[in-house]
């Protein structure tokens, strides 16, 4: 991995066929495989500048990749496998763990609801991003919220309302956005027995379907209800079972699953592609939607039959570059001016080891910019930066600071109780904001790690009364900071942030969370904020 110029774990010349369940594939330039989400966020904002085509990669389970070499950068989340429950009902999962790894994490709490998920091939995330179902699950019956990536970096909590819009559909599907984790929520409680029974009952279905018999990615198309009846029947009509193209072959068992029987190239796999979606419209009027993904080069009359989505590729027009997350050639998303206030950070903070119940649920934090950089270097003592920490009541902040010295102002030992933190700056010069819920708050200027500066050798408020404005309410409480005092910890455009808490009974939070072992809680680790870009 070292010598990669990449800003997160990566790998050089990755032989694609190897990572993908179908075998099929060229080589890449790169592999990306970020180890948490300030990684994949600084990958993202790096890539602003290298401009490198960038792809997307789950397990490889849903994919098809051209046998042409990837000359960019491909995203694996495989590094991105974290799992725990923030509550008794809520699991949250970073993108990365499998789909069977979930379904046992929920046998092991006795939590009905995901049986369907076991040996469902694939990662949560990717799963997430195409609203996956079977056997009567589907994803966004059981998603409470989900954290994603934009292209340029920024991490945003979304609503499932904002992601699912109907069968195997979601706003991912056409985003920019890239599913960093996602909170599932499974209310109901089950017998181990039971749950296992389920679960190996649906690993029996697929294996008397002959799912796994050669490597394949699952379904070809999608299902068209319109049609009254699944893919997998109609193709079973039209006479496809054990049809084949050069290595690429329909399986005698299950007419929708196109099978790699030795020697496959992408070629071949779409060609018989093609061949099944013109025979099911010209023969029985069925308009059926590819399900299998394809990245990579493609030549341009088999995307076409398939109706898969491309740009012509700029230096033989004969082929088309489909299932990128973004090349250099368009026009980003994060070039249309913005609109202010524009959300940069927003997620839930949760236990600094990432372990079940480490901390109280229902702790969320937001980061916003107020207003552009131009209108902040013509205004440097209005407001600029917002940051925001959302509670059900202030049970997790417990205890506050006894009567005796709860004045609601400027405090210092603050640390010491149930408190909010959001650090601000570099190793080289760093800010430590904290508040309660009850109003009560600190600001410290250091110039390296612990390293206070001078005047903060003994904090006073003076300092920051001038830049710093204070809110709250039953739900939510922060502070607004002017540009004057985050200023120089700006580094062109961009400016490191870490949202941290204590609940003041030895639990500890992080939003975005690390990937770490430390064993004693410390939030002074400046190399590990993360990135976010300021227009």
């Amino acid at each position: 991995m070292a010598d990669s110029p990449l800003p997160t774990p990566s790998l050089s010349n990755v032989d694609l066929a190897a990572r993908s369940y179908y075998g099929i594939g060229g080589k890449a330039r790169y592999l990306a495989l970020p180890e948490c989400p300030a990684q994949l966020s600084a990958l993202l904002r790096w890539n602003r500048l290298a401009q490198h085509p960038l792809a997307l990669m789950g397990s490889g389970s849903n994919t098809l990749f051209s046998d042409d070499p990837f000359p960019g950068i491909v995203i694996s989340l495989l590094s991105m496998s974290k799992m725990f429950w923030i509550s008794e009902t809520e699991l949250f999962c970073e993108a990365g763990a499998e789909n069977s790894a979930v379904a046992e994490k929920l046998l092991a709490a006795s939590r009905r609801g995901g049986e369907w998920l076991y040996k469902l091939p694939g990662q949560i995330g990717p799963s997430v991003r195409m609203n996956a179902r079977c056997f009567g699950g589907e994803l966004s019956l059981v998603s409470a919220a989900v954290l994603t990536a934009t292209l340029d970096g920024r991490l945003l909590w979304r609503t499932p309302e904002e992601i699912f819009l109907g069968y195997k559909e979601t706003s991912l599907m056409k985003s920019r956005e890239i599913v960093a984790a996602v909170l599932l929520r499974f209310p109901e409680k089950g017998s181990p027995e039971e749950i296992e029974r389920l679960m190996h009952g649906h690993e029996d279905e697929r294996n008397k379907k002959h799912h796994f018999d050669f490597p394949s990615c699952g379904s070809t198309f999608k299902n068209n209800y319109d049609a009254g009846r699944s893919s997998g029947s109609i193709f079973e009509e039209l006479g496809f079972k054990g049809s084949s193209e050069g290595g690429a072959a329909v399986s005698s068992w299950h007419a929708n699953f196109i099978f790699n029987k030795g020697g496959a190239t992408a070629r071949d796999v779409l060609t018989l592609a093609a061949r099944m979606k013109s025979a099911a419209s010209k023969e029985l009027g069925a308009d059926l939607e590819l399900e299998l993904e394809c990245i990579g080069l493609f030549e341009r009359p088999l995307l076409d039959a398939c109706a898969v989505s491309y740009r012509v590729a700029q230096s033989d027009s004969s082929k088309g570059w489909a299932g990128l997350f973004w090349m250099a050639s368009e026009k980003e998303e994060s070039d249309v001016l913005p609109v202010f206030p524009e959300t940069l950070l927003h997620g839930p903070l949760t236990g600094y080891h990432s372990r079940d119940r480490e901390f109280p649920p229902g702790f969320m934090v937001e980061i916003v910019q107020l207003r552009s950089l131009q209108e902040a270097r013509l205004e440097p003592k209005a407001p600029f930066l917002r940051w925001t920490t959302f509670h059900r009541g202030s049970a997790g902040f417990e205890p506050v600071p006894p009567s005796s010295i709860h004045s609601g102002g400027f405090m210092d030992g603050l640390w010491n109780y149930g408190v909010s933190e959001l650090f601000i700056g570099t190793r080289d010069g760093y800010i430590e904001l904290e508040m309660t819920p009850e109003g009560e708050w600190i600001a410290i200027l250091f110039d390296g790690i612990r390293k206070r500066s001078p005047e903060n050798e003994i904090p006073n408020e003076d300092l920051w009364k001038e830049d710093v404005r204070l809110f709250r309410s039953d739900s939510a409480f922060g502070m607004e900071l002017s540009w004057n005092l985050i200023r120089t910890l700006v580094e062109g455009e961009s400016l490191s942030l870490q949202c941290c808490a204590s609940s003041g009974r030895g639990e500890y939070a992080l939003f975005p969370w690390w990937n770490h072992k430390d064993f004693s809680p410390d939030f002074h680790q400046p190399e590990r904020f993360t990135g976010v870009r300021l227009r």
